[in-house]
């Protein structure tokens, strides 16, 4: 009579054990992270330099997590050989924790999101094409940048033509990957020398793969952040060029010899740090003499071995490759600066001797310095009634709300807000032009904007005057 009990018995712990992982399955989320493994535990393969055999990884999860945390199963993403010896994985938050707690394991990293950081500058700063650096480096032709940003828009941009005879640095090693949306073979030449996409954590991250009707799922740009850091970099000259009319001249890169490779890592909604540190991992692998990354944390800094930009930074300038990182959109308060890792060559904003000048002159002849792009036609000398935001509807001219009967055929002065959009709010109401000021963070700094009605940003001063 025991043996049917026990065969009973061993049928329910089944059906326990069966419903137990079921459970684990329903609450167990994962998410992305990138495990760090200490070099001398990781599954490296013989006479290679300290490359990891593909699919090594997934091994080495399978001997580190005990049977009863496998489900979810976990899932490699990247394996990191170059710019740090790890890997990038889905994983549950008990997964992550167990593997913390391993020997063979330095640490355990959450995947975050990254923002963005946002041509007269070589003469400005004494740059001659005759004579100091740029001629005694050959004009930098021997020297490959990548540019870690948004990807690269070379179509028909003469900024990033090239002699057709002009071949890459023997001693790069990287390509151009061609996808649906970026013909790689029509696009690459002598300036832009490769050209990849990273998207493994960000698909993740928005849980569907990219939506290819609003950004394209291969290293062509939509956005145009990284085609402006490119061209600053290394652009070729142009000449007559102009910003809606303004400033008409030659715009040219710091280094016009250079070549570029760009490696797509942002997106619509932000750059993951497991598709970053992949980024630093084919540079490196790809030979580029610099990384350049407009890019960073906008909360609080993290410390320099969970910063993705900085551990992958560090193993780029151990193989003597400068890596040149911005220093973030905020400021100028204390602790606002990123990137700032010592061995990274962290980038600030500075002035330029040119201003897109668009001044206010008051009815009494009081004149206050002021920004703008509007390149439509001026409103002439005629004077102007000027009325304030707050007594028309709305400080900062939102939209909707200001009153049309006491803006029309007026000149409005907005708090600060979203320059573009306060213009068409003004224009809509009838207003003929409009004055923007420019946060009190900000300064004395006035951030002009393309407007379709006359317009000029100035600082907060104006306004309290």
């Amino acid at each position: 009579m025991a043996r049917p009990r026990r065969g009973a018995l061993c049928i329910l712990l089944a059906v326990v054990f069966a419903a137990a992982v079921a459970e684990a399955e329903e609450t167990e989320k994962q998410s992305t992270y990138i495990v760090h493994v200490a070099h001398k535990h990781a599954p490296l393969l013989p006479g290679r330099g300290g490359l990891v055999a593909t699919g090594a990884y997934g091994s080495f999860l399978r001997d580190h997590i005990p049977v009863h945390m496998s489900v979810p199963a976990p899932r490699v993403l990247y394996s990191y050989s170059h710019a740090a010896t790890g890997f990038a994985a889905r994983l549950t938050g008990r997964q992550a924790a167990h593997l913390a707690a391993e020997r063979s394991v330095l640490a355990v990293v959450p995947d975050a999101t990254l923002q963005l950081h946002t041509t007269l500058t070589p003469s400005f700063l004494g740059l001659s094409a005759s004579s100091g650096l740029i001629p005694a480096s050959n004009g930098a032709t021997d020297v490959v940048i990548g540019v870690m940003d948004t990807g690269v828009y070379p179509i028909d941009r003469a900024s990033f033509a090239a002699d057709p005879t002009s071949l890459p640095p023997g001693k790069f090693r990287g390509s151009c990957v061609s996808a649906p949306s970026f013909n790689a073979s029509a696009y690459c030449n002598g300036k832009l020398v490769g050209a990849k996409a990273f998207y493994e954590g960000y698909e993740l991250e928005l849980g569907r793969p990219i939506n290819e009707t609003e950004e394209l799922r291969s290293p062509l740009d939509t956005n145009g952040h990284g085609t402006h850091t490119a061209f600053t970099a290394a652009g070729s000259a142009v000449a007559d060029a102009a910003l809606y009319g303004y400033a008409k001249g030659k715009t040219v890169g710091m280094a016009p010899g250079a070549r570029i490779a760009s490696y797509k890592v942002c997106w619509k909604y932000g750059c993951m740090t497991s598709d970053i540190l992949a980024a630093f991992d084919e540079a490196i692998a790809d030979g580029v003499d610099v990384i350049s990354a407009s890019l960073g944390s906008t909360g609080s800094a993290e410390p320099f071995d969970m910063d993705s930009i900085a551990v992958g930074a560090f193993s780029a300038v151990r193989k003597g490759i400068l890596v040149s990182a911005s220093a973030g959109n905020s400021g100028p308060g204390e602790s606002t600066a990123r990137n700032v890792a010592p061995w990274l060559l962290t980038v600030g904003a500075s002035t330029v001797n040119r201003r897109f000048a668009a001044d206010v002159v008051l009815g009494n002849g009081d004149t206050f310095p002021g920004a703008s792009f509007y390149a439509g036609p001026p409103l002439g000398a005629t004077k102007i009634p000027l009325v304030y935001g707050r007594t028309v509807g709305s400080k900062t001219c939102e939209a909707g709300k200001l009153n049309a009967s006491l803006v029309a055929g007026k000149i409005v002065l907005c708090d600060p807000g979203v320059n573009f959009e306060q213009g068409d709010t003004v224009k809509l109401a009838g207003g003929v032009g409009a004055i923007f000021t420019s946060a009190k963070e900000l300064g004395e700094l006035a951030l002009g904007s393309p407007q379709i009605i006359p317009a000029t940003a100035v600082t907060l001063r104006f306004r309290n005057t």
